[in-house]
């Protein structure tokens, strides 16, 4: 045998060297030199602070004391002592704003989550890279590839507009493709997992499976055609998001072009780009007595009744309450079951005094709505993104919605409480989203308020324990009433006449809106002038024009069947314009109807809440690359 073949097969093969060990060993050492310059600076702070000089120069003793002071080694070891901590001060601000920005700020700052696509390294990572398929909860592709005619490889979005909000796109806003796949998501290795050579699992081509069932969500874009408006779905029993959608959208395929992207921005009369289920503020009118209604269970005043031929006018308010027909829709000694079924104003407007803000504060914190006691305007209006189940900060983020909030608490007066007992006041701050969790509290089993989660695979959290297993399903049955025999009993009949039974909130609610400039399509503005006694200018300012009449918006809250409810949900209508009613029962009702039915025809009803481990195990479509 040649010498040199058997040298080569007894030779013991050198480990290849990673070529990212080099830079990660340069940054370890360039991390332990500055610890070694920081743990240096503070060594010698602390030895010239607690040390005294044996010999020090000083100033003659015949000067005055002032000026001794300020002469001599004193003043020079003073002097550099400053500097020094100074020194310190700004390396540890300058290092720290590194550290958030780096790693904390592509989770937490939402400016530079909606302006990282024009950093250019995040845009090369993510044009080259292919990134994994998302799949609605039977196993259909949601988002792919595929081969277009001049043989290139695209994403691919079947449902594309219905889907836009939920995935966003590479500008703007965070969405589940960027939270999913983006940079801030991936899990890049730390400098001494690259030196140990650990493998960190990389995301970037791992496929997602979603709650959303796309034939439901199909459904939920087919009912709004035409409006603006928004629905958002739920499986009480598990936090599973089914359908989610804000109508008008846009395409995902339009806002790879800046072009495009900037005039869906600038249209501020139809704001494609607001995901108005999340997002939006609308005054929740009768829907929201479904809190007051809680609240009453949930401290033992749901017996309590109220007598009335026409009005409630607390003292010192200075206005009757009055229900719709401007007298009483349920009159007489009435109960919370009539009340709700009829929709009171007077008797929830009441019941809201009765109960007082702290109750009322308490309830709404367990359905995820804030409650403050002021309206200085402090955390009210955040984010929320710790209201999910989701597996990564990223994606909780990128889906979060704006928190509902009200003012409730000890400064509650009596006057705030009776107007945000019906709905209106300081109660104006609702999201479809937080009014589809608001119902689904009541529709879970055991009176759970589920976290909505959108991935599949996770398993179901609680949020809080809104009610008893038992004041649940007493509401249930007081829902029902509406909408056999109540303000939603006229919408529902479809539903009835299939079999099914179910409950729901009916809610109208007028809703101040500015004038649209027909050229520019933003707001109206005007100029305010103030001015003093004399007539005098003091100042002046620009404010939005306002609609002389109020928008009336159309809710509508429900959920199927009664017995043992797999769907829950909050259907809301903006109206046409202003001056031009949309109403619960007549307008967002029958959506409800239509929705409800479309779930049963999917198999929803029959296979209760055993359908997400079936559907999950069903094959997925053949994915091709």
């Amino acid at each position: 045998m040649p010498l040199g073949l058997l040298l080569f097969q007894n030779a013991t093969p050198s480990p290849a060297i990673s070529p990212e060990k080099s830079p990660a060993w340069l940054t370890f050492v360039y991390l332990l030199g500055l610890a070694l310059i920081a743990l240096l600076l503070i060594t010698s702070l602390l030895r010239v602070w607690l040390s005294r000089p044996a010999t020090a120069i000083t100033a003659p003793a015949n000067l005055p004391k002032d000026i001794r002071n300020r002469l001599g080694a004193t003043s020079t070891n003073r002097g550099l002592r400053a500097w020094r901590w100074l020194f310190v001060l700004v390396s540890i601000a300058i290092f720290s704003v590194h550290v958030y920005w780096a790693r904390y700020a592509a989770e937490r700052n939402q400016k530079f989550q909606e302006l990282s696509y024009k950093d250019l390294r995040n845009r090369r990572l993510s044009e080259s890279t292919l990134r994994g398929w998302i799949y609605d909860r039977k196993g259909r592709p949601l988002a792919y590839y595929k081969k277009d005619a001049g043989g290139d490889i695209a994403r691919q979005y079947p449902l594309d507009a219905a889907m836009a909000h939920i995935f966003g796109s590479d500008r703007g806003e965070p969405g589940l493709e960027r939270a999913l796949f983006g940079t801030e998501s991936g899990a890049v290795p730390e400098v001494w997992q690259i030196i140990r050579g650990q493998t960190v699992e990389q995301r970037l081509n791992k496929d997602y499976t979603l709650t959303i069932d796309q034939d439901l969500q199909q459904a939920v874009v087919d009912q709004l055609k035409g409006n603006h408006g928004a629905v958002a779905m739920f499986n009480p029993q598990t936090g599973e998001v089914l359908a989610l959608y804000s109508n008008p959208s846009y395409s995902l395929k339009q806002t790879q072009d800046e072009a495009t992207w900037i005039r869906l921005d600038k249209d501020r009369k139809e704001r494609p780009l607001l995901n108005r289920a999340l997002n939006e503020y609308y005054v929740p009118g009768s829907t929201f007595k479904t809190v007051m209604m809680y609240t009453a269970f949930r401290t033992g005043m749901q017996k309590t009744r109220f007598t009335t031929s026409g009005g409630f006018s607390p003292p010192g308010c200075g206005r009757t309450i009055t229900d719709d027909n401007g007298g009483c829709e349920a009159c007489g000694n009435i109960g919370i079951d009539s009340a709700y079924q009829h929709s009171s104003n007077i008797y929830f407007s009441y019941l809201a005094t009765q109960l007082g803000g702290e109750r009322i504060r308490d309830t709404a914190k367990l359905l995820g709505i804030g409650a403050y006691d002021s309206i200085s305007g402090e955390g009210q209006g955040r984010r929320e993104p710790e209201i999910w189940n989701a597996s990564t900060n990223p994606i909780k983020t990128a889906i979060a919605p704006t928190e509902s909030w009200l003012k409730a608490g000890k400064r509650s007066t009596r006057c705030e409480l009776m107007y945000e007992g019906y709905g209106q006041g300081y109660a104006s701050q609702m999201t479809p989203f937080q009014m589809a969790l608001i119902i689904s509290a009541a529709a879970n089993l055991q009176g759970k308020l589920m976290k909505p989660k959108i991935e599949l695979d996770r398993q179901p959290e609680t949020f809080s324990q809104v009610l008893t297993p038992d004041q649940a399903s007493e509401i249930r049955h007081i829902m029902n009433l509406v909408t056999e025999g109540g303000t939603g009993n006229s919408a529902m009949a479809p539903v009835k006449a299939a079999g099914i039974r179910s409950g729901g909130k009916t809610g109208t609610a007028q809703k101040a809106v500015p004038i649209i400039d027909p050229k520019t399509g933003d707001p109206m503005k005007r100029v305010v002038v103030e001015r003093d006694p004399k007539g005098n200018i003091i100042r002046q300012h620009e404010e939005i024009v306002m609609a002389d009449k109020l928008r009336s918006d159309a809710w509508y809250l429900s959920f199927a069947p009664l017995e043992r409810p797999v769907v829950a949900m909050a259907v809301l209508l903006e109206g046409p314009g202003p001056g031009i009613s949309f109403y619960g029962g007549k307008n967002a009702a029958p959506i409800a109807a239509q929705l409800i039915l479309k779930a049963r025809a999917l198999g929803y009803f029959s296979a209760g809440a055993g359908q997400s481990a079936q559907q999950a195990q069903q094959p997925r479509a053949t994915r091709r690359r």
